[in-house]
């Protein structure tokens, strides 16, 4: 019987090692490409394996990757087992994010991790395929400790290095983070292709995440000059609010809020929305159209308060609404209903002019467990700025946490049905209905915020917007049992998939102050200029940021992550050439503002 020598550098054994360690790596990719599918399993997994850039360009990464171990180390096994926990921690994230939050995983998450690490564990589900798939690593690992082969020479293990590391840096600006070749590849037919994410899991798992990386680091816009930023930001000067008609502003961005009423006739029992339209009766208000869906929350939130259409990272101090307001002498405060770590809040929002601000470690958990929902929050929100209100006017900026998905599809949370089952499954009936149950006591919660500031002496106005959409159902098949379209690629689905609402309201008090009744219907807007038309209502004109932006908005007011804009009433993709130099000149200008300023520049 043939056996091979014990020598660990004998000729085969060494090529035997490097044939299986080769099959093992690649193995890894196939494992990763099945959890990248998420909730299409299989089916998406076959279209994968039909698809041959598609197969390279996730299996490439983890055998490079084992080599480089295999040059370092020059023990098969051990490269292995650390290319696999690599791998399958990649892998599992991404399956859990995907079916949790119909999201994948994004090199910018990286930035967030203590946040996904304390919210990881409502998410992590163990099943058989995640238990094999670990077991299938050990094996793989026993395998190859067993043959042992090893290149032992350093001149091979240089070799191999050396060309590991060359390959890689030409794959990575030819394919892997070129825009032109990621835009060739083919969506899956089953999945619309105008949606990130779908065009994101089409393209796999660990390929698409390498090809975010970019979008994690700053990049300038095409043409920046911080020096030229400048100056077309002195060109709109800044105004202070006159001391007569500063009223204080108080905004609350609700999370997962939208009203469905709009876009399904199905909401036929408890109406969920009863305060909430009586609130709009005597509001000026408006659809919000911001860049996310059912995840995200924090771009939406950063738009508002930045006035930016496209965010960074805020790791230094950047200018923001918050810092005019404090520049005019208003107190500035917040709070988030949740841990400050959420997003990096903490820091974030002292880098964006709001270093008091209240989290459940700082505030909520002197008095309560857990993450405060809106029967507590939105009260102390009330309780705080009324006291800030006796030193003078004050500008709040709060982040509620209630309504946020998943919604329980088998266990019912809710007294009465705002749906009625009829032909929606049981799943579908606890998830809708769990969902509006949450929202109509938010709506009771807005009223009794607006009654607390309706009369009182100090001129006061409250603004409430919804972050995204919700999470209804894996893969959203809520939505389609409710009859919203928002999976085709006409005008109306993408309204339906993205626009929430926003709504502004004013006492007498500030009525009077300002000369405006604050009732009306708005643009359909992007959260960069909900601000805009804040200003706009109050008869301000505000930093100089905002004129610039004013003429942006007049000419384009929606500057959407998808690259749609919003022109003559109707969606487009391409803006008259003028336009487009004024949507460009922002760009420009929002950088200088987050990335080359002192963060106090108007």
């Amino acid at each position: 019987m043939f056996r091979l020598k014990p020598d660990s550098g004998h000729p085969l054994r060494v090529l035997l090692t490097l044939v299986l360690f080769s099959a093992a790596c690649l193995g890894l990719g196939l494992v990763s490409l099945y959890f990248s599918a998420g909730d299409y399993g299989l089916n998406l997994f076959r279209w994968y394996l039909t698809q041959p850039k598609v197969l390279v360009l996730n299996l490439l990464p983890f055998w490079l990757l084992g080599l480089l171990l295999l040059a370092l180390l020059d023990r098969a096994w051990l490269a292995f087992a650390l290319d696999a926990a690599v791998c399958l921690f990649f892998s599992w994230a991404q399956y859990w994010k995907l079916m949790a939050r119909s999201d994948p995983i994004y090199a910018e998450d990286l930035l967030i991790f203590s946040e996904a690490a304390q919210m990881a564990g409502q998410y992590i589900t163990v099943t058989w395929q995640i238990v094999l798939s670990g077991v299938l690593a050990v094996l793989g690992t026993g395998v190859l400790c067993f043959f042992r082969g090893r290149l032992r020479r350093p001149l091979p293990r240089i070799a191999l290095a050396a060309a590991v590391i060359a390959l890689a840096a030409w794959l990575c600006p030819s394919y892997y983070t070129s825009q032109q070749f990621y835009n060739t590849m083919s969506v899956w037919p089953e999945l619309n292709p105008w949606i990130d994410t779908n065009r994101y899991i089409s393209r796999g798992g660990i390929y698409p995440f390498l090809y975010s990386v970019p979008d994690a680091l700053p990049t300038p816009p095409e043409g920046y000059d911080a020096d030229a930023a400048e100056a077309i930001l002195a060109a709109y000067p800044s105004a202070d609010i006159p001391r007569e008609q500063q009223v204080s502003i108080v905004l609350t961005q609700l999370e997962a809020f939208c009203d469905l009423s709009q876009v399904t006739d199905q909401i036929t029992g408890v109406d969920p929305y009863a305060e909430y339209h009586a609130l709009q009766a005597e509001s000026f208000h408006g659809r919000l159209l911001p860049n996310v869906f059912a995840g995200g929350t924090i771009d939406t939130e950063r738009c508002v308060l930045t006035g930016f259409s496209a965010l960074e990272s805020f790791r230094r101090p950047s200018w923001s609404y918050a810092r005019y307001f404090e520049s005019q002498g208003y107190t500035v405060e917040g709070a988030h209903a949740g841990y400050e770590a959420f997003y990096n809040r903490l820091n974030v929002n002292a880098n964006l002019g709001i270093p008091d601000y209240r989290f459940i470690e700082n505030h909520y958990s002197d008095f309560m467990n857990g993450i405060p929902k809106d029967p507590v929050f939105l009260p102390d929100v009330t309780e705080h700025v009324l006291t800030a209100l006796e030193q003078g006017p004050v500008f709040s900026f709060n982040v509620t946490y209630q309504n946020h998905g998943p919604y329980s599809a088998a266990n019912p949370h809710f007294s009465e049905a705002c749906v009625p089952q009829g032909g929606l499954s049981d799943g579908d009936y606890h998830i809708v209905n769990n969902y509006l149950w949450g929202v109509r006591d938010t709506c009771l919660r807005m009223q009794e915020m607006v009654d607390a500031f309706r009369d009182i002496e100090e001129p006061v106005i409250l603004v409430f917007f919804g972050d995204h959409k919700p999470w209804l159902g894996d893969q959203s098949i809520t939505y389609d049992a409710l009859g919203i379209d928002i999976r085709s690629q006409g005008e109306e689905s993408f309204y339906n998939y993205y626009a929430t609402d926003y709504l502004i309201w004013a006492n007498d008090a500030a009525k009077t102050v300002l000369g405006t009744d604050f009732i009306g219907t708005g643009p359909d807007i992007s959260p960069c200029f909900l601000m805009n038309v804040l200003f706009d209502q109050c008869g301000w004109s505000g930093p100089g940021y905002t004129s610039l932006t004013d003429e942006v908005m007049a000419a384009t007011p929606l500057l959407h992550s998808s690259g749609r804009r919003l022109h003559d009433g109707a969606l487009t993709e391409v803006l008259p050439e003028d336009l487009q130099l004024l949507v460009d000149k922002m760009a420009c200008v929002q950088y200088y503002l987050a990335m080359d300023s002192d963060g106090e520049h108007p």
